[in-house]
């Protein structure tokens, strides 16, 4: 969903490469049967470069990176969070239900050499990528608003932003897109608060509002949805 502009290009990347990766995977995956960090970035780094995606490519990694950096000493396990945000978007099929399940089973795979209560804590913020409920653990709750902070952009780059994620569903018409974006959309702005944070409640409410109340009335106005 809409969260960030950049479209990922490599020469925009400051955080999302090997060596970032390689950091934490290491960290973090050191006991029997562990993988190398290479051959897992290689494989993360395929998938997120796939040439179906326009939004959800390394890109977005790179500034979810960038927002968990800032929040670094609020949170309390910064490790499986910034795993969890590698491999939150790896499997992204346009239109399918299950990304983030199947996601998670794939960093299941892969997650040999680690604990079972980091496994679990990374499955879990994964799985809050989905947007579907309210996060109720306080790093799932920095997970869910690292991944939405971009929708409180400035108008211009929340509207690009909406126009990469739209070129990843060349199926559907543009009427379509609309009418499968816009329940999500208003299922987020329908909670007493669209993020679970202070501090990107403080830095992007206002305008993440404002930007969807917008993006309605656009499609409203050309006809994509009921008035």
């Amino acid at each position: 969903m809409p969260h960030d502009a950049p479209a990922g290009r490599p020469g925009r990347l400051r955080r999302a490469n090997a060596e970032r990766f390689a950091a934490v995977w290491v960290r973090n995956h050191v006991g029997p049967g562990a993988w190398p960090a290479a051959p897992v970035f290689d494989a993360i780094a395929a998938h997120y470069g796939a040439p179906e995606r326009t939004y959800h490519r390394l890109g977005h990694v790179d500034d979810c990176l960038a927002r968990l950096d800032t929040v670094a000493g609020l949170v309390g396990n910064r490790d499986a969070i910034e795993v969890a945000i590698w491999f939150h978007d790896v499997l992204c099929d346009a239109g399918s239900r299950d990304n983030e399940v199947r996601s998670a089973r794939w960093y299941l795979e892969r997650s040999a050499g680690t604990t079972p209560r980091f496994r679990i804590a990374v499955c879990r913020m994964i799985l809050a990528s989905q947007h579907a409920v309210p996060a109720v653990r306080a790093d799932a709750r920095y997970m869910v608003d690292i991944d939405l902070a971009g929708f409180g952009h400035p108008w211009p780059e929340f509207r690009r932003t909406t126009d990469l994620v739209r070129r990843e569903f060349p199926h559907k018409s543009d009427a379509e897109f609309a009418r499968g974006l816009a329940p999500f959309m208003r299922s987020l702005v329908a909670r007493e608060s669209l993020y679970a944070t202070d501090f990107f409640r403080e830095r992007c409410e206002a305008t993440a509002r404002r930007n969807v109340a917008q993006l309605i009335a656009e499609w409203r106005d050309l006809g994509y949805l009921e008035q």
